[in-house]
């Protein structure tokens, strides 16, 4: 009995105990995996808001194809980019599952479709490939790096300065006046 009061105080103080900074930075980037078109990719869980069921949206008719259309969350209208077109892969069919994550954007949440959710994990930024050393013929703009394991970190920022994203924030500012 007495060793394991030991084994548990013993716990408790390690759990307890303030990480170092050196500890942090072995852990690596916090990410959300998920499916796109039978391949895993991810983004920092930091640029992350929230995940949603993607239920129906309006397509927005004369825009890139990189802006799959807008839903209504809550009372305010956001984008959903497709990430299908963005990255080059084929589009889903229509009975395909499709869920929405979240990013914080400079103009509100943007929404991008994905397919799965996978699991959070940590991914260690000097262990990935860079996009032009891969030759994995994804457009290399909205990759961060490849994983050992084939995780394709996303660049949330490349995603967020998509062109459709940056004439509706010019539309919104001149039609508020903002």
């Amino acid at each position: 009995m007495t060793d394991t009061l030991t084994v548990l105080e013993l716990r408790a103080r390690r759990l307890a105990a303030a990480r170092s900074d050196e500890e942090d930075a072995a852990v690596g980037t916090a990410a959300l995996c998920f499916s796109i078109a039978n391949e895993t990719y991810a983004l920092p869980l930091a640029d992350l808001i929230e995940t949603m069921p993607l239920g129906a949206w309006t397509p927005v008719p004369g825009v890139s194809r990189h802006l799959l259309g807008v839903v209504n969350l809550r009372g305010e209208i956001r984008p959903v980019l497709n990430l299908h077109a963005m990255l080059g892969l084929p589009e889903p069919t229509a009975e395909a599952p499709a869920l929405l994550l979240f990013l914080r954007g400079g103009a509100g949440e943007i929404g991008v479709r994905v397919e799965a959710l996978d699991r959070i994990r940590a991914i260690d930024p000097d262990t990935l490939t860079l996009p032009h050393q891969s030759g994995n013929g994804l457009p290399q703009r909205f990759i961060a790096g490849i994983s050992p394991d084939t995780v394709i970190l996303l660049d949330s920022s490349q995603i967020l300065a998509v062109e459709p994203l940056q004439d509706h924030s010019a539309t919104i500012n001149a039609g508020f006046g903002a």
